[in-house]
């Protein structure tokens, strides 16, 4: 007998292959969904060693929830909102040990390998310091939104808000940003809107 091509298969054929144990459902997903999920709890985080730990948790959550989710079809707005809400945590935590005087770890954290060149770094981190001073709401809905490209319904619903909320949201992070005094993201944005 042949297998369904993995390509082919839809999201809600794979969240009912996890829910009965298929660990090959719960592969096509990670191949399929990781870059995302990854995407968004680095949008919000920045840098952190703890990165892989944090998609993990979020695969964690739909291996040990997908006999509860309802829409298979919404797999990917599923993993979009557990990503945020992970990510919503790992902030407070952050402010939590930064109040208290602890690191996350005890030690200095290791420096990521950067592959990106000196301009792009530059901007990336004007950035992350302009997206840091963000609540966590307006951050997520950000780099759900304008980083990760996910669409508007869906950055609401994984946000728990309604549209016109994330509109709000996004335009006051929006104006946030082109009000922010970093030399670095101010000609980068400018360069891209054309001025």
């Amino acid at each position: 007998m042949a297998r369904f091509p993995a390509e082919k298969r839809s999201d809600a054929s794979l969240v009912a292959g996890v829910a009965a144990g298929e660990r090959e459902a719960l592969a096509i997903i990670w191949d399929r969904y990781s870059g995302l999920v990854r995407g968004v709890l680095y949008g919000a985080l920045g840098p952190d060693t703890n990165l892989d730990d944090l998609v993990q948790e979020v695969f964690l959550a739909l291996l040990q929830g997908a006999a509860r989710i309802q829409d298979g079809q919404a797999l990917r707005g599923y993993l979009t909102s557990v990503a945020a809400r992970l990510a919503a945590l790992e902030i407070r935590k952050r402010k939590i040990r930064r109040w208290v005087g602890l690191s996350p770890s005890g030690e200095l954290p290791e420096r990521a390998i950067e592959r990106v060149d000196f301009e792009h770094r530059e901007v990336l981190r004007a950035l992350l310091r302009v997206l840091g001073k963000l609540s966590k709401r307006r951050r997520l809905a950000f780099v759900l939104r304008h980083v990760q490209g996910v669409e508007m319904l869906e950055t609401a619903a994984s946000l728990g808000v309604s549209e016109s909320t994330l509109r709000r949201e996004l335009e006051r992070a929006r104006a946030f940003l082109l009000k922010a005094r970093e030399p670095a993201l101010q000609e980068f944005l400018s360069r891209r809107e054309g001025r």
